[in-house]
């Protein structure tokens, strides 16, 4: 057998392995080549699989079908709300989003123009992403591709917030003892606090991960100075597509 037909064989059988894994949930032959590629390529560069995200993929559709009717690629046409906002709108939260498009004849040529492109190859290998949706609508014999990528994060809400950060105060030795109501209203604000008791630190700070402490706060209880903490975590005005998380630790001796 010549090398080629063997070379292509292989990649057929190892693309072929990577659709009939639970993972896939695209819903099109060429969303399901072009989820098989990308993931197979990023196996061979030492980093995770994609997970199919469905919010995602129903942005990625919608602007799909947007560059169908205007028979071109673009991230963004006149009166189009951008990605960010399209994610967004579409139910996902994250905390990273970008976006790869594409018009060709099949998926094997999108997937391969993709990865000769510096830009768009960095995007299907980017360490930080871990979601992504994939659409591929065809008009008048054109394909064309949407692969949006993000960096998922977990929708909690107020009480999951607070009780994740109080878990992490308390495997630090603190008490959890006080008004949550008066941490959530400290959380609205850019001074001052809510409450009787007056806190010794107050820190306010925002993250799209919950799993640690933020250095500093770390480094005050490592003080030793402070044995009981509220927490409060609250939505403010300022929200965009991006997901964050909004807390305050009012802490005491």
């Amino acid at each position: 057998m010549p090398c080629h037909t063997r070379s292509r064989r292989i990649h057929l059988i190892a693309l072929l392995a990577l659709l009939c894994s639970g993972v896939l949930r695209a819903q099109n032959v060429s969303e399901q080549y072009l989820l098989a590629a990308a993931n197979q390529d990023r196996v061979a560069h030492q980093l995770p699989a994609l997970r199919v995200d469905d919010h995602l993929a129903l942005a990625a559709r919608t602007h799909a079908y947007s560059m169908a009717d205007h028979g071109t690629i673009s991230h963004q046409f006149d009166g189009e709300a951008d990605l960010a906002t399209r994610a967004g709108d579409s139910g996902a939260h994250f905390s990273l989003v970008t976006e790869n498009v594409a018009e060709a004849s099949n998926a094997a040529q999108i997937h391969d123009l993709w990865m000769n492109s510096p830009g768009h190859r960095a995007n299907l290998l980017d360490p930080k992403v871990d979601s992504v949706g994939i659409a591929v609508v065809q008009k008048h014999g054109q394909l064309y591709a949407v692969e949006d990528f993000a960096r998922t994060v977990a929708k909690l809400s107020i009480d999951q917030q607070e009780a994740t950060v109080g878990n992490l105060l308390t495997a630090s030795g603190i008490v959890l003892n006080g008004n949550k109501a008066d941490a959530r209203q400290t959380c609205t604000m850019s001074t001052g606090y809510i409450g009787s008791r007056q806190p010794t630190f107050v820190m306010r700070y925002s993250s799209s991960s919950l799993d640690r402490l933020p250095p500093e706060l770390t480094a005050r209880l490592a003080t030793g100075k402070y044995h009981q903490a509220i927490v409060g975590a609250c939505v403010t005005g300022n929200q965009t597509a991006f997901t964050t998380y909004n807390l305050a630790v009012m802490l005491f001796p």
